[in-house]
Order: structure tokens, then C-alpha cells, then sequence
């Protein structure tokens, strides 16, 4: 164990690095529940053309038996204790993760190590699940309010693995071996872009103890030298208005545009907070406020802010009825515009600053979400900021650092548009 877990000072987050290499993140708390996440630094944008869909069948088939369990075993090793496992797919993670009662963390590390790391994939099992998931991929085109988000990103990121769907296509999906899958996980598995994030009352030496004895087997493996891969950044592409004609009785309009990427930086804390008074959780934020509570054009509006490793997305997305598209969309534009030519109030930027800052708060109660956050953060940047330390941030920004990101992000000629208009019109 790296000497600095021996005698790390008593705080609720540790972060450490183990002799072997691997990352540890570790929250102390009271409870009588623990997480634990398995973070792995690849998803769908690291998929090869003929992979379109590799990395969420992955996230389904490690569940489906190890060397040692069947697939039934595996599902029953946690929830015969009580406890919950699952995991999911983004374009630059898969997670497993799972919660229990204190007593079963050795449990879940082991099991989840050989999941990551002795998964069989049998044949059988595989055929199955591909039709689950091609069930899901019928299913998402149904659900139009969905499906736009993917569409929308592929249009922003046309040559780029970012603007593919995760989900892939059914005919990609039909392909699939065991063999395509091990040399996904083997081409793209770093211990670099691994990190073990447990939840729990216990000491950060015992977490670390765990997770030492249960990767132990598998070390040879995780410690393997690979050839560094190389993820190309999306090339800039020049906005673009699209309308699909879909099997949906509501206007639903996407607007997208390029943005930051996950860093450190002011702009990307700038722009998270703009985010939030644009459309984010509140009902007081702008686009709400204006299309829904004052016009009363809208069922739905939001926007939101997904960055990545080297690139991020900005968007808005909007379900209206159709006679109210055209008014909607020229209140959004008004908005857009009035951020990006008038600078906001002290006023209004103290109160935003606040509301986020409390959103926060109330977020990090889900303290598997938090893991999983803090997990990504620690991952990317090796630390994440402390309350006080994003209060700090967002105490400097100031009115025309809000103007300033909003021309970068949200100027009119930036924007792609992408509609999905009724077939019944």
C-alpha cells in the first residue's frame, strides 16, 4: 500500500494511488450502507466503425458468468445479501457499481474484479442479450423526446465516434463474438484510466487492504503494457438546420452547439453555471420562465451541458405543440441573444450562484452519484473541487464572463437545429 494510506489525515474524501497502480477513491461516512464503483476510462466513443455498439453489450454481457459463476450466480451474489448491482455506458466510461450493507464489501470487490476481469461471455448467453438490446434500440426510436439527443450529436460530431449512438444498430449489434469483445476490453483497458471508488464505514486502510487482496489475481493483466491509444478530437463542422418527419404528435426541436471540455478552467465552471439559469433543474430559470410559465408555448424545455474529455455539447431541447413552434423558437432565440449582448445583474448572477451552490448540496445526498461524479473527476484530473473551493470559482465569474461564454456557446450562427415534425401534418 502506498505509504500516504498508512497515514492519510482523517478527511471524508481520500484519494490514493496503491503500490500496484491502482486508483482508489474513498468517502468515509456513518452509514450502514456501502457503494462501490468500478470505473473503467472507456465507452462508445472508443469503438472502431465495425464496434458501433461495443461498448454497451459489453455493459450488459459481464454480468452473464466469470470462470468460477454462472450468470445466475453472478445476479444473486449481492441481492441474496440485500444488496443492488448494475452499471451503465457513456461515451467515455462503463461503470459497474453496486450498494450493500457494511459487512459485504469484500464481497462486492470480488466480485466486481472478476467481472471486470474473468468475464466468459458464453455464446449462448451473448445471443440472448443481443435481442435484449435490440429491443432497446426499437424501443428508443419510439421515444422521440430520446432519440433527438442521439440524432442531434450526430449531426455536431458527423466523423467522429462522439456523435454515434451508444446504443449502436441491430445490425451491428447481430455481429458481436467473444472474441470482438476481448479485444475491445483489451485494446482500450488502461490502469491509468481505472479507478475503485468505495462509500462506507471504514477506514480508508481497510478499503485499500480489500482491493489490493481482491485485484491481487488479476494483476498481471491490469499491470499489462498496451499501446497508448489515441482518441482524435472531433473536427469543427459548420452548423447545420435539420427537419425529420417522425411518428410523434409534438414538435420536438434540439438545439446543439460545440462547448468546452471537462477541465478546470473558469470558462467550463462559467458555463455550467449559465447553464443552470438557462434552462437547468429550476423553475425560475430563464427558458421556463419564458416559454412555459409566461406563454405557456411548451410541455418540456431544458437545456444542459455534457463535456468530454476534449469536446463538450451545449443544447436545448424544446416539445411543443406545432402551432406554437415558430413562437417558441423565436422567444429561445431572444433569450440567446439577451445573454450574449446584455450582461446579466450582480442581482441575478448572486442569485444564480446560490441556487447552484444549493442544488449541489442537495444533489451530493445521493451518495452513489456523488461517488461516481468524484470518481470522474479524480480520474480525469487527479482531484476534484471541494465546496469551498467551487463557491471560490463562482464567486469570480463575473457579468461579461456570462456574456462572454454565451457569444462562444450560443450565438446564433453556432447553433445546429435538428426538429422531428409530426408525420400527420
Amino acid at each position: 500500500m502506498d505509504k500516504t494510506a498508512k497515514n492519510i489525515k482523517e478527511s471524508r474524501t481520500h484519494y490514493l494511488v496503491l503500490d500496484s497502480g491502482v486508483k482508489v477513491l474513498h468517502r468515509k461516512t456513518d452509514a450502514n450502507i456501502t457503494h462501490v464503483a468500478f470505473l473503467f476510462g472507456m465507452g462508445s466513443r472508443d469503438e472502431l466503425p465495425n464496434e458501433h455498439g461495443m461498448a454497451h453489450f459489453i455493459e450488459h454481457c459481464l454480468f452473464k458468468g466469470t470462470s468460477k459463476r454462472s450468470s445466475s450466480r453472478v445476479l444473486s451474489r449481492m441481492e441474496s445479501v440485500g444488496g443492488e448491482i448494475n452499471a451503465f455506458t457513456t461515451k467515455e466510461n462503463i461503470c459497474l457499481h453496486s450498494s450493500f450493507m457494511t459487512e459485504y464489501l469484500d464481497r462486492a470487490v470480488e466480485l466486481f474484479a472478476s467481472i471486470a476481469f474473468d468475464s466468459v461471455y458464453p455464446d449462448k448467453e451473448l445471443e440472448k442479450e443481443k435481442g435484449v438490446i435490440i429491443d432497446e434500440i426499437n424501443a428508443y426510436r419510439e421515444a422521440p423526446d430520446e432519440l433527438i439527443y442521439e440524432q442531434a450529436e450526430e449531426l455536431l460530431y458527423p466523423s467522429s465516434p462522439l456523435g454515434r449512438t451508444i446504443l449502436g444498430t441491430a445490425s451491428s449489434i447481430t455481429t458481436f463474438t467473444r472474441e470482438d469483445i476481448l479485444k475491445f476490453w483489451d485494446r482500450n483497458f488502461s490502469l491509468d484510466d481505472m479507478i475503485v471508488c468505495v462509500s462506507g464505514n471504514y477506514s480508508t486502510a481497510k478499503v485499500c487492504g480489500v482491493i489490493e487482496k481482491r485485484l491481487a489475481p488479476y494483476m498481471e493483466y491490469i499491470c499489462k503494457k498496451r499501446p497508448s491509444r489515441e482518441r482524435l478530437t472531433p473536427a469543427p463542422v459548420p452548423a447545420v438546420q435539420i427537419e425529420r418527419v417522425m411518428d410523434t404528435h409534438q414538435r420536438h426541436i434540439m438545439l446543439l452547439s460545440r462547448a468546452y471540455p471537462y477541465s478546470d478552467s473558469m470558462d467550463y465552471t462559467t458555463l455550467v453555471l449559465l447553464n443552470n439559469m438557462l434552462g437547468g433543474p429550476s423553475m425560475t430559470s430563464l427558458l421556463n420562465m419564458s416559454l412555459r410559465e409566461r406563454h405557456a408555448l411548451v410541455y418540456s424545455v431544458e437545456s444542459f451541458y455534457t463535456a468530454y474529455n476534449d469536446a463538450g455539447t451545449a443544447g436545448i431541447y424544446i416539445a411543443t405543440e406545432e402551432d406554437s413552434y415558430e413562437k417558441a423558437l423565436h422567444l429561445t432565440y431572444e433569450i440567446l441573444k439577451g445573454l450574449c449582448t446584455i450582461p446579466v445583474s450582480e442581482r441575478t448572477l448572486s442569485k444564480a450562484r446560490r441556487q447552484l451552490m444549493g442544488q449541489m448540496a442537495i444533489a451530493s445526498e445521493n451518495e452513489l452519484n456523488q461517488l461516481i461524479a468524484l470518481g470522474r473527476s479524480y480520474m480525469r484530473n487527479g482531484r476534484c473541487d471541494s465546496y469551498e473551493e467551487l463557491r471560490k470559482k463562482l464567486e469570480r465569474i463575473t457579468p461579461e464572463d456570462i456574456m462572454r461564454v454565451a457569444r462562444d456557446v450560443y450565438e446564433k450562427d453556432k447553433i445546429t437545429m435538428l426538429t422531428f415534425k409530426s408525420d400527420k401534418i
